[in-house]
């Protein structure tokens, strides 16, 4: 579809109506640039990525910043020394959230009649006016970046250097299952799904980073992630986060804190041993859980060995092993290890992974210390252990009657 000035009409008067709609920000700037407008193309780029920098919208100043500076306009490294300036380690977003004390009051928005010029000379006042007050808001409690925020300012901009804007239309697949894990993901404008095996594991907003659950594993991607609109995403190579984590602990330290937290939740969601539990006992169990990652090949749980740990397999896949023969294959949800946890008795079976895998551990202490106060847990648990010793001797009775 061609874009005409009746666009850059439309789009002009939804920014009047809504000029707190990023959306009808990135909307003008795209058909100013669609038009060949380019100065003012740019110039939207540079007042929305001021705006969302001043607001705390960190990826979403970042993405602006990225797209004028492969538009070749200088406008795009400035914005960029500004958000790192605020946002890297030590930068000023610290003064101003420590010294912001209460909300501050909320500002008038500033009106914008419509006039009689050309729809470019409408669309320059409307950006004119609404642009000095997005720029000059005083936000209160603006938060740190997370990724930003754990390096140094050097850091900081060579990791948002190796940063692209990417553009997917409403219903498009940014990551799918069974992919290779290249790249994390931050979201600067827009809604996404996640999803596996047509279960809903919930919503990822502006703002939000994902990836990183496969990229720390190194296993493949265990999750559909999908645009529920038009979004704009900043993708960070896997070997750009690698190196900065190297050089920065904090930033590997976040990337874990907030892979296992997602890890937990998703579980929390899918796996049968937990979804009989209310969501208050699903969180007080957050904290026990440790990850662990575990390379193909590598057994976990020997056979005729002891045993001191829950495992919940997350992503990847691992096989069940007795006397050497294969049992069983499981996938992201299955638990492991309950039975010899619960009777105390040495492990009846072996459990390797066979492809890298992420794994979630509860020790036998921790166990018993939760499993006091949320008894429905003990309850599933004893039901996932009678099921698997059922299934363990039918298996072995199917293998007895081969025997000739």
């Amino acid at each position: 579809m061609s874009v005409t000035v009746e666009h850059l009409t439309r789009a002009t008067q939804r920014l009047r109506e809504h000029p707190h709609d990023q959306g009808g920000w990135l909307e003008l700037a795209a058909i100013h640039h669609a038009l060949g407008n380019t100065e003012d193309a740019e110039l939207v780029f540079a007042t929305i990525g001021e705006g969302a920098r001043v607001g705390g919208q960190v990826a979403l100043a970042v993405a602006c910043g990225r797209h004028l500076a492969e538009l070749g306009s200088v406008r795009g490294p400035e914005l960029i020394d500004h958000v790192v300036e605020t946002y890297a380690k030590d930068g000023t977003h610290v003064a101003t959230a420590a010294s912001s004390g209460a909300p501050a009051p909320p500002e008038e928005t500033p009106s914008v009649p419509a006039g009689k010029g050309s729809a470019v000379e409408e669309a320059r006042a409307a950006v004119a006016t609404l642009g000095a007050w997005l720029t000059a808001r005083k936000v209160a409690n603006i938060p740190a970046a997370p990724l930003l925020s754990a390096l140094s300012k050097p850091g900081a901009r060579a990791l948002v250097g190796v940063m692209t804007a990417r553009a997917f239309a409403a219903g498009a697949v940014v990551i799918d299952v069974g992919q290779p894990a290249t790249a994390l993901y931050w979201i600067a404008h827009g809604t996404l799904g996640v999803e596996r095996n047509g279960a809903q594991l919930g919503e990822l907003h502006t703002g939000e980073f994902f990836g990183e659950i496969a990229l720390m594993g190194g296993t493949l991607r265990t999750a559909r992630v999908t645009a529920r609109e038009d979004v704009w995403v900043l993708e960070i190579p896997a070997r750009a986060i690698e190196n900065a984590a190297q050089k920065h602990p904090k930033l590997a330290e976040v990337l874990a804190n907030h892979a296992r937290t997602r890890l937990l939740a998703n579980l929390m969601r899918t796996s049968e041993l937990f979804r009989a539990l209310e969501d208050d006992d699903r969180d007080a169990l957050l904290a026990r859980f440790e990850i662990e990652l575990v390379p193909a090949g590598q057994t976990f749980i020997h056979e005729g060995k002891g045993n001191g740990h829950l495992w919940v397999l997350v992503s990847g896949k691992c096989q069940v092993q007795s006397a050497g023969a294969p049992l069983a294959d499981l996938g992201p949800g299955a638990a492991v290890g309950e039975i010899s946890l619960v009777s105390g008795t040495n492990a009846v079976a072996s459990v390797t992974a066979i492809e890298p895998a992420v794994l979630l551990r509860l020790s036998k202490g921790d166990f018993k210390a939760v499993v006091k106060r949320h008894p429905k847990l003990l309850a599933e648990v004893e039901k996932l252990v009678v099921a698997r010793e059922t299934a363990n001797r039918a298996l072995f009775q199917d293998a007895a009657d081969l025997i000739v």
